[in-house]
């Protein structure tokens, strides 16, 4: 085998090139491929999360490589390791032991399995031989993360992952964010790449770990733990999900630490603004967060052996117009704005270059009460989504009617519907004359109704002309 072209290998594997390595050695004859060939394909295709073809590719020279082969044996633990074999991955990593104790490779890969399974004690005693070998490796691989944020232990790595294969598919690899699978899975939340299957045409990503960490809901002081999980377009390569997406995985990552190291609560309606573009090459800056939609027969969360369950959500990025039009007229109203303007695909699949549904919208309605002046008025448990005319929220009257209707849509519409009393059918028919907001935030603009907002569907009342409340007997208005 020509020197030079070994070089060039090298020098592309050192850039982070693993595909243009795949290609270049696939072109090769069958004659030129040597054992040396075959595991540095084997590692650029675990580089590029395609481990089922690096296990096939060193069995192709398993009769042909000495038993105390190091290099077969390291390449064949990251593959088992990227397909979540851990026990498999733990018997490659201990023969390079076996062969070689010096070598930091193995020990770091124990310590990833044994922080994967949550084994803590066996992964410190990795550790601290690691450590010893070479402490700026462990370093670079560990750093600070394992120490600020949880992970599943064992059972409930095994709970979740069989959940994922279950409803989602087998996973094929990691989305990475930078390039080096092996310093990328240090993170103790990853994002799993499915491909499409008959039963979903459609490329799946799912977070793991996230969940590891119980959220609380200060409302209802449950414990809550969430997966994200979104899906691309069937028509997408491979390799063009796993190089072109990888700011998903950057921004999952980002998210699931404001859960692990805040204590941040994100449910199905939520949002996080982004406050810049999430990368370069997409307009996004922001996210809304809703139930998973995939098929009616996919469960949206799984049980942990404590009991609590781990809910997967979808992630739908946003523009910033679209986020602020979410703040200012509630989910429900985005979600619907969404549907109304974009086709189904657009909606279920991120697409970098989708419609901006809202552009050039700066909010405008000039409200009577500004945002910044909104405080935190009631303890709501449940949906508090609600409408409310602008004679309210614009004008600046005070509540005259309020009626809590059959819900819209139960995970959002808290049923309530708010009026000044004096809109006639032609203002009630102007749709842009009302809007969606959250029932605090109409707590504000009439503290007055806040004791009646317990009262079941079905309830009416009106302003009497001494300015108090009443109930009212008919249900029509």
């Amino acid at each position: 085998m020509d020197n030079e072209f070994l070089y060039e290998l090298d020098e592309l594997m050192n850039e982070g090139k693993f595909d243009e390595v795949v290609e270049r050695i696939r072109g090769l004859d069958e004659e030129d491929f040597g054992v040396e060939l075959h595991l540095m394909l084997a590692h650029a295709l675990s580089q590029c999360a395609k481990y089922h073809e690096a296990i096939n590719t060193l069995k192709d020279i398993e009769e042909d490589t000495a038993v105390d082969d190091l290099g077969f044996h390291l390449e064949m633990a990251g593959a088992l390791f990227g397909l979540h074999h851990y026990r498999a991955a733990a018997k490659e990593a201990r023969t390079c032991i076996d062969i070689d104790e010096t070598c930091v490779e193995p020990w770091l890969l124990l310590c990833l399995v044994y922080q994967e399974t949550g084994n803590e004690k066996e992964f410190e005693k990795a550790s601290v031989i690691a450590k010893e070998i070479d402490e700026q490796a462990w370093n670079t691989i560990f750093g600070d993360v394992t120490e600020e944020m949880e992970v599943y232990d064992e059972d409930d790595t095994d709970i979740v992952f069989k959940y994922i294969v279950r409803h989602f598919g087998i996973p094929e690899g990691f989305l990475p964010v930078n390039g080096d699978e092996l310093r990328e899975n240090r993170h103790p939340i990853n994002c799993l790449i499915i491909e499409p299957t008959k039963r979903d045409d459609f490329y799946k990503i799912v977070s793991i770990g996230i969940g590891a960490h119980a959220s609380t809901d200060k409302n209802r002081h449950d414990p809550y733990r969430i997966e994200m999980a979104f899906f691309l377009p069937p028509t997408l390569s491979y390799d063009e999900v796993y190089y072109h997406y990888r700011w998903l995985s950057k921004i999952v990552r980002q998210f699931g630490e404001m859960i692990h190291l805040d204590d941040t609560l994100l449910m199905a309606g939520h949002s996080i603004s982004y406050g810049e573009t999430m990368d370069e090459s997409v307009g996004y800056n922001g996210a809304v967060f809703n139930d998973l939609f995939v098929d009616t027969e996919i469960m949206d969360r799984c049980v942990l052996k404590n009991g609590q369950e781990v809910h997967f959500l979808r992630l739908i990025p946003l523009y910033e117009e679209e986020m602020m039009y979410k703040i200012e007229n509630g989910v429900t109203a985005l979600f619907q704005k969404l549907m109304d303007e974009l086709r189904p695909e657009q909606i279920d699949f991120i697409i970098p270059d989708r419609p901006n549904t809202c552009i050039g919208f700066t909010g405008e309605k000039k409200w009577s009460l500004p945002r910044s002046s909104v405080e935190k008025m009631i303890e709501w448990s449940g949906a508090d989504g609600c409408y409310a005319t602008d004679r309210i929220t614009v004008d600046g009257c005070r509540v005259g009617f309020m009626v809590r209707e059959y819900p819209d849509d139960e995970k959002f519409d808290s049923g309530w519907r708010f009026f000044a009393g004096d809109e006639d059918e032609e203002y009630m028919n102007d749709v842009s004359r009302s809007d969606i907001f959250s029932l605090n935030t109409i707590c504000n603009y009439d503290p007055d109704i806040i004791e009646y907002l317990e009262s079941p569907v079905g309830t009416a009342y009106y302003r009497d002309e001494n300015g108090v409340f009443r109930r009212y007997k008919n249900r029509g208005r």
